[in-house]
């Protein structure tokens, strides 16, 4: 595994995709009445589980991209971070929007919000990999070879 060779994009990846689940962890949604509070982990039956795929998508670009050597499956997983990234944006924003139970009764609480920005984050980090074609610390590509220009015969006009 060579850190070396991740880019913006990767670091962006995997720092959202660690921080995906610890914000799962923290407080979503909270009653006014009362002052309890649900993460996201209780509160969601499948969108935590989706959320949490992504990100262990995220971290596979960032895993890949260390110790691969071919662009092949860097690229491939870039492309899936650009879209469990998007997907789990708009399902986190669809929480934010529309928390359960009734609008007078509850809140969004902070861990809701950094979910929304780590999901975001993800997207952009899966975005920012496909972007950047360098990668550091390879070495160069073998230089291609240099033919002379084949000479084409010229025919003499009548």
């Amino acid at each position: 595994m060579n850190l070396i060779r991740l880019r913006a994009g990767e670091w962006l990846a995997a720092a959202a995709a660690i921080a995906i689940p610890i914000t799962l962890a923290l407080p979503w949604y909270g009653a006014r009445a009362r002052e309890t509070t649900v993460t996201g982990f209780e509160s969601f039956t499948a969108i935590d589980v989706l959320l949490v795929l992504s990100a262990a998508v995220g971290l596979a670009l960032a895993i890949l991209q260390a110790t691969q050597e071919g662009p092949a499956l860097p690229l491939a997983f870039g492309v899936l971070t650009v879209t469990a990234g998007g997907i789990a944006t708009l399902l986190a924003l669809y929480r934010v929007i529309d928390e359960p139970g009734p609008d007078e009764f509850i809140d969004v609480r902070l861990g809701a919000w950094l979910g929304l920005v780590a999901t975001a984050a993800l997207t952009a980090g899966g975005w920012l990999s496909i972007a950047d074609e360098r990668v550091r610390g390879l070495p160069p590509g073998p230089e291609p070879e240099l033919r002379p220009r084949p000479r084409i015969a010229h025919r003499a006009q009548p």
